[in-house]
């Protein structure tokens, strides 16, 4: 019975259209092509509402053309190339790529999102897996203690178990859960007059060189480093076999 009206709440607020896609990617129609574009709530599982991160633009044919190899760029504000991200390295990449081998096109997608961390890139890169990405770079690490879930986090929980931590997330894939989560900010009275405040954020939250959270910053990293490299792999395995079939 509990899961069966668990269920039926679900629905109704699906269909009242409460709630957001937890998806990074979306497929939009533009004329007679269907392209792939980032979801603009996509960080909302992450971050406070007002504290809400986005990568930049992202537009991309749905199904690759034939002539183009196309690069994933993985990462924080530094992937993302702050503080001016039309001059990011991936730019520079595209430009060099497309300029040396002139009959290949080379989309080079930025998927950077400033203040993000490892448990916010295993879902991107796992969204991404079937976008049919041919290479994928992964430069990140710079935020494991300040970003999402870390030990010197502003954004909710310093430091829990790499299973709370995807206990949580997998819970606000749902709409019910995405109520409870709004509740539960609504009920803290936490300020909704909050705004971005760059690294300044983080100072209250230094840690000492011995904090035993730290260690568990450490194991969750490794951890979501290895997942992400599994989805890269187990991707790669899947096209390599069914183009040589």
């Amino acid at each position: 019975m509990p899961l069966l009206l668990l269920g039926g709440l679900e629905i109704v607020l699906r269909l009242a259209g409460c709630g957001y896609s937890t998806g990074f990617l979306e497929k939009i129609r533009v004329g007679q092509k269907d392209f792939l574009v980032n979801n603009e709530n996509f960080s909302l599982r992450f971050f406070p509402p007002q504290l809400a991160r986005w990568p930049g633009p992202i537009m991309m044919p749905a199904r690759k053309p034939a002539d183009t190899y196309r690069i994933f760029v993985l990462g924080e504000s530094a992937a993302r190339g702050e503080p001016e991200p039309p001059y990011a390295a991936s730019r520079y990449l595209e430009t060099l790529l497309n300029e040396r081998f002139p009959n290949t096109h080379f989309e080079v997608i930025n998927l950077g999102i400033t203040a993000i961390n490892s448990h916010v890139i295993l879902p991107i890169a796992r969204d991404c897996a079937h976008a049919d990405g041919d290479l994928w770079i992964i430069y990140m690490g710079n935020n494991e203690m300040v970003g999402p879930f870390g030990a010197a986090t502003v954004f909710g929980a310093k430091a829990p178990p790499l299973g709370f931590v995807r206990l949580n997330l997998a819970i606000q894939k749902t709409r019910v859960g995405q109520l409870l989560v709004d509740l539960g900010r609504k009920l803290k009275g936490r300020s909704s007059n909050a705004s971005w405040g760059g690294m300044k954020m983080f100072l209250g939250n230094q840690l000492r060189a011995d904090d035993p959270r730290k260690e568990v910053v450490y194991r969750n990293f490794e951890r979501n480093l290895n997942d992400i490299v599994k989805v890269v792999w187990v991707w790669a395995q899947k096209f390599c076999s069914t183009r040589w079939r």
